[in-house]
């Protein structure tokens, strides 16, 4: 595994924008992707709670044919919340570059995730991974005070340094960014769930009233 400026981080390979050829864009958690059952036209991504994946840096190997199913594989989402411990904030970006590297090495369409906590971190966060090509980051929990702030600065570094083609955005995205054309955004799965269960609720009222 080829290593990666002064804290060894991974290479990790840039994803090609004519890679990206998913008919709608949608996108399944890996905690759900065990019974996802169309992932040839998803996108797995891991912006859940850490431990819903920690298996899988326990024994990457046993889920390597379960990823290789979708479309494309946003890379692991070790958490750098800007209050852990910086050697901890390392740690987890270090993590995630491993297993993204190793998921490319196993054949999967591997989108590299784009993480940071503060400026501290931009020291480190963005060593290995490849400039040009498409990036995924994610916006939940960004939106207000000194969380977006990080999150635009972060952002604004990151454009400087990878130089993207495209960027995924897995959640809403702040107002500064709405009309950014690089961007494609994309409801997390929660949101999806929500506007799904606002549907159905519309739905059934509807139905009450003709009813009536």
């Amino acid at each position: 595994m080829e290593k990666v400026g002064a804290f060894d981080m991974p290479r990790v390979k840039k994803f090609d924008e004519k890679e990206l050829n998913c008919k709608f864009l949608l996108v399944t958690p890996f905690n759900c992707a065990m019974t996802e059952i169309e992932p040839e036209s998803k996108i797995c991504h891991f912006y859940i709670d850490d431990y819903q994946f920690e298996r899988v840096w326990a024994e990457p190997q046993t889920y390597m044919e379960i990823l290789k199913r979708f479309n494309a594989v946003i890379g692991p989402d070790f958490s750098m919340y800007s209050n852990l411990p910086k050697p901890q904030q390392i740690y987890n970006n270090w993590r995630n570059k491993v297993l993204m590297a190793q998921f490319q090495a196993q054949g999967i369409k591997l989108i590299p995730n784009i993480q940071w906590a503060d400026k501290d971190s931009f020291s480190y966060c963005f060593d290995g991974i490849e400039p040009g090509g498409v990036v995924a980051i994610c916006s939940t929990g960004c939106q207000r005070g000194s969380s977006k702030e990080r999150f635009l600065e972060g952002y604004i570094k990151m454009l400087e340094v990878i130089r993207p083609s495209k960027i995924i955005c897995i959640g809403k995205l702040p107002r500064e960014l709405d009309e950014n054309e690089r961007i494609l955004q994309i409801n997390s799965f929660m949101e999806v769930k929500r506007q799904l269960w606002a549907e159905e609720e519309q739905n059934l009222d509807q139905k009450k009233q003709k009813e009536k």
